[in-house]
């Protein structure tokens, strides 16, 4: 499930390029071990960020993981 990184251009300088490893929908399905429609779900909702890609839609690993931790609740004792 590895992928090659794909980079991005965007309006920062170019001493800064960043390089993003894209998933597709079925890729963080089973990267957060739930059903595609739960993924769907959540892009539908803007809960986890996506980009486009022609009429695709990928997620950044990078965002996913922001997200996971975003969510994480932590322990009472």
């Amino acid at each position: 499930m590895e992928a090659d990184p794909v980079l991005l251009f965007d309006n920062l300088p170019s001493d800064s390029n960043r390089t993003y490893e894209l998933l597709t929908i079925p890729e963080v399905a089973a990267y957060f071990r739930v059903s595609v429609s739960e993924i769907r779900r959540l892009q539908y909702g803007r809960k986890l960020p996506f980009i486009k890609v022609g009429g695709s839609v990928r997620f950044a690993r990078s965002d996913l993981v922001a997200y996971l931790a975003k969510c994480r609740i932590e322990s009472i004792g």
